[in-house]
């Protein structure tokens, strides 16, 4: 029987809907854009930032009034960079041997506040062309493999809303347009255990990612490889036997530290 989930507390997640306004792209934002990006009312949402602000995770600006992250991330940063490092350190050698083997781009991602950014990524050294990643910049959900692997653990864990708030930017002819045509995509990947795009972000490009999840069931890391899609099929089996015995890995190395 599938374990029922919690109703999330909702003063908390209205809470993390704030904090999760703010983006690379979106560093700074006044209170009346706050309100509309979470569709709180205005009064509710003055009455949450300043209890942020108080507690630090929020600063204002007192010459443009605008709002930003606040020095409470500092130290959590830093712990934060401490878990990249290790999980670098544990992916390096198989995400560096799947961009030898294939002669495809391969990455590590990392979630990090419902976002999710490539941390490290290795190239093919004996090939003329392959794909550069940019590290550290936050992905499309809908038009990524990684992305939709994102979104699906956050809909399983009761954020079914943020499919209807997705924007839906059309990358490529190929894109997905719709909230229902990424719902059908998400629920063959779920049944699959792994996620695809093809020519969604990029023309010409693909790329195929599988999860690891956390303790909690939660999706902290997803392994990927981004390719011509020309080159893909032929290879298509035996990459995603490499990566599902890299979660076999991850999982047993996850089992282990639970148990120390």
């Amino acid at each position: 029987m599938e374990k029922k989930l919690q109703k999330p507390i909702q003063s908390i997640q209205r809470a993390v809907q704030i904090l999760d306004c703010f983006t690379p792209t979106t560093p700074s934002l006044p209170l009346p854009a706050i309100s509309e990006k979470t569709g709180l009312n205005i009064n509710t949402t003055r009455g949450i930032v300043n209890t942020l602000l108080e507690n630090q995770l929020l600063l204002r600006d007192r010459e443009t009034g605008y709002y930003k992250l606040g020095y409470y991330f500092v130290t959590k940063a830093a712990m934060i960079h401490q878990d990249i490092d290790r999980y670098i350190e544990l992916f390096k050698p198989l995400v560096d041997a799947i961009a030898e083997k294939y002669h495809f781009s391969a990455s590590l991602q990392m979630v990090y506040q419902n976002q999710i950014f490539s941390v490290y990524c290795a190239y093919p050294t004996k090939q003329a062309y392959y794909i550069v990643m940019s590290e550290y910049t936050d992905l499309p959900l809908h038009a990524t493999s990684s992305g939709k692997l994102l979104l699906l653990d956050q809909i399983s864990h009761g954020r079914e809303d943020l499919l209807e708030k997705q924007e839906f930017k059309a990358f490529t002819p190929r894109s997905i347009r719709s909230s229902d045509a990424l719902r059908i995509q998400l629920q063959s990947i779920q049944k699959n255990g792994y996620s695809t795009e093809i020519e969604e972000f990029v023309n010409d490009v693909g790329s195929l990612a599988v999860p690891l999840y956390d303790e909690k069931g939660r999706l902290l890391l997803t392994l990927s490889a981004t390719f011509f899609v020309k080159s893909f099929p032929q290879v298509r089996e035996h990459l995603l036997a490499d990566f599902r015995q890299a979660m076999k890995t991850w999982k047993e190395v996850r089992h282990k530290e639970v148990t120390r």
